[in-house]
């Protein structure tokens, strides 16, 4: 939270300009730049005890605690999945966030485990291989 309240890369000070200015003191006031780094945030304002699609309408408008929900904004084929969930017929005939959440971590589950020499270890997980 640091680097993206404080020094966003690229822009090398300054904050993720992702974040909306309504949300930003709010993660600073709960974030200093000299603060405890253990500080726990939770990362669906507004619904944190609920699972829905309010954390997309968070995405969208700028309220993304992660930098990693944020991007999801920022590329036209993820914010298209995004807004297909807000579309006005979705409810009845458009996708189901929470449908379609269930569907792909059943989908991720399947995913083979690479183990012995197919697979590596990596040992920095900030680089690719």
């Amino acid at each position: 939270m640091t680097k993206r309240l404080y020094n966003f890369f690229p822009f090398g000070g300054g904050s993720d300009p992702a974040i909306s200015p309504f949300f930003l003191p709010q993660l600073k006031a709960k974030c200093p730049q000299n603060g405890d780094i253990n500080t726990r945030l939770a990362i669906d304002e507004g619904s944190d005890k609920k699972f829905d699609k309010n954390i997309l309408k968070n995405i969208r408008d700028g309220f993304a605690v992660l930098e990693s929900d944020a991007r999801l904004n920022d590329d036209f084929a993820t914010r298209s999945v995004i807004d297909s969930y807000f579309n006005p017929i979705s409810p009845i005939f458009g996708p189901s966030f929470e449908n379609d959440f269930v569907h792909s971590i059943v989908k991720m589950g399947q995913i083979g485990v690479k183990t012995g020499s197919a697979g590596n270890i990596r040992r920095v997980c900030s680089a690719f291989h």
